[in-house]
Parts: C-alpha cells; structure tokens; sequence
C-alpha cells in the first residue's frame, strides 16, 4: 500500500483541505423540527418573550470524525440562522477538539425572512424596555462560556415556574459546574441568506429598523391592524450592516459597566479576547482591553447596582485589578492603567 507522501501532491493537498475544513453543512433554512428552547440554566440573560431553537443532539458536541479531532484545532464554527429579526436557531458546525481556551469562535450569523413585525416588536418591550433579540445573542454567548457547546444540561430537578418572573419557566436550583470557558478572538460574521425578499428602500434606514426593534415605531401605518397587513416593513429583509452596529453598540453599553450593565459585562472582560464584526468583508473590531483601561468610577451610583451601595467602589477597583491580570494569564491584550484608586501595577 502506497504511504500518504507517496500519493501526487495535489491529490495530498485535496485530502489535506478536506480534513483540515471539514465541517456539517448548515441548514438550508431555519427549522424547528428536533429543536427546543433550553431552559436548563438560570440565565443572567432575559430570556422573556423570545425563542432560541438549540438543537437536540443528544450528546455535548457535533460527531466529528476521530481524524478530525486529532488534527484540527483551530476552526470552532456556529451557525446561526435568524428567522424574521426575531427567532434564533443555533446550530455547531466544528467542534475540533474539547477545551476551555478557544483561540477562535466564528460565529456566522445568517438572516432570514423579514424585519421585525410591529406584533413581534410589543412582545419583545415591557414597561418600554426592550428586552429581547439582542439578550437573545447574549444568552448564547452566556451558555458558551459557562458550559461550552453543550447539549440540554440534565438534573434532577423538575421544571417550575418562577413566581417573581410570570411565565418564566425554570429549574429549581439548576446549578452546574461552570466550565470557565474563554475565547481569544470572536468573529461574527453577518450576512443575509433570505433569497426572496428585496432589501427595503433607501428611505427605510438603520434608524428606523431599530426603531422597531427598541418599540418607538408607533408613528406609521399599522396600529389597529393586529394581523400586520399595513406593516410597511414586512416586504422587506433587513441588512446585515444593521445588526451589526445594533450588537455593536448593545456590546459598547455593555462594556461601559455602568449601574445596570455592570453584571452582563464582567463575561466578556473576563473571558473575551478581542471581539470583530464582519460584513461584507468589512471588519469592525471591539478591543475590551481599550474599554477595560480607560474605566474608572468615582460615584457608587454609576456601577455594580446589583452590589451593597457601600462595597461598590471597592467592588469595582478589586475586579478591575483580578481582570487585567486574568487576561494577561489567557494571553488576551491589555493595557494596564495608571489608577491609583486602585493601587493596579503599571
């Protein structure tokens, strides 16, 4: 039998490439067929009025090959397919090798359907608070870096329902060992995969998609009209541009660790490297490194609201000091300060 360096060099080069990239195909569309929505977890996220179809594999990641496993160790790839700016469906297509140290998530986030209906933006706003869609993606990006790629965490707690949060439904004392995952670089890439609908006019810009989103879209043909027959925007497919800088300033909230904040955004100092957009080829890159340097807070009211008015600005000095020496241990950029506040190393 002929060894593997003995075969043509181009016929090597073929096989090379297919072990090296392979990966499953993602769906053609999205389905719920042998998927559900995970509520194993207590999420930080909130999880109200909105649907992430996790798929039902019945074990903790994608069967990848053995042959797969012992050589690739770099392409750690989710797809995931977006139905009508509303319901999002996860699906792993490489998962090379187990560890809790990714150098690289790609996240390749594809757009289906149509903009956000005027029905589906009032479930995702309470109290004119929105509170869906973009928790949606922080959800996911949650259950990464607590458990890894993970299939529906078992226990042996029953569901129940939460009396502080009407409808929720939970487990009780649903509490796993949490994996500690952490990622060098998380590429997201944004594009539109809907085939039949047109992208709207150029007077339907980014400010009124989010509009939508964020339920200030009142002044236009569609109230009293509960089956959305007059909702101008539904012919339409959204860019991808504009998701893009929708996460992208949802994630700038974020990191700015103000009162409210300040919860959601210790996961991703922690535990992120380096975080890109790209559209179109056009790379947008958000550096916590940059925002974690340049934070400091002098007034308790402005941070860590979930923490004793009185232990906030300690609080904050204590953690900021932990995570840049955390990131310096992962390998992740930083930039130390000089903040004598906090008596950080220069």
């Amino acid at each position: 039998m002929a060894s593997f360096l003995g075969i043509p060099p181009e016929l090597r080069a073929i096989i090379i490439n297919l072990v090296l990239c392979h990966q499953r195909v993602p769906p053609v569309a999205p389905s719920k067929s042998e998927r559900m929505d995970f509520q194993d977890i207590d999420y930080r996220a909130w999880r109200d009025n909105t649907t992430i179809y996790n798929e039902q594999r019945g074990q903790h990641c994608p069967s990848n090959s053995l042959g797969l496993l012992l050589t690739n160790h770099l392409l750690w790839i989710l797809d995931i397919s977006v139905l009508n700016d509303y319901d999002l469906f996860p699906t792993w297509l490489s998962v090379p090798y187990i560890t809790n140290h990714v150098p690289e998530l790609r996240v390749n986030v594809r757009l289906f359907g149509h903009i956000l209906s005027v029905i589906q933006a009032r479930k995702l706003t309470g109290a004119g608070v929105p509170l869906g869609f973009h928790w949606s993606f922080y959800a996911l990006l949650e259950r990464f870096l607590r458990y890894g790629p993970v299939d529906e965490k078992k226990d042996k707690n029953p569901p129940c329902a939460n009396p502080e949060n009407d409808g929720w439904v939970g487990r009780q004392n649903s509490t796993f060992e949490d994996r500690d995952m952490a990622i060098g670089a998380l590429v997201v890439d944004i594009q539109s995969a809907e085939t039949e609908l047109p992208f709207p006019p150029a007077d339907v810009d980014y400010q009124r998609w989010s509009d939508r989103h964020f339920g200030f879209d009142r002044n236009h043909s569609h109230d009293g009209h509960e089956n959305g027959a007059l909702d101008e925007l539904l012919p339409y497919r959204a860019r991808p541009e504009w998701l893009a800088k929708y996460l992208q300033s949802y994630l700038s909230s974020l990191l700015s660790m103000s009162y409210n904040e300040a919860e959601y955004a210790i996961f991703i100092y922690e535990r992120i490297g380096v975080i890109r957009f790209v559209v179109d080829g056009e790379v947008t890159e958000i550096d916590p490194a940059d925002h974690l340097a340049k934070l400091r807070f002098t007034n308790p009211g402005h941070t860590f609201g979930y923490v004793k008015r009185e232990d906030r600005l300690s609080v904050f000095w204590e953690w900021k000091r932990q995570t840049l020496a955390r990131r310096e241990r992962l390998g992740f950029p930083v930039l130390w300060p000089q903040d004598p506040e906090s008596n950080l190393p220069a």
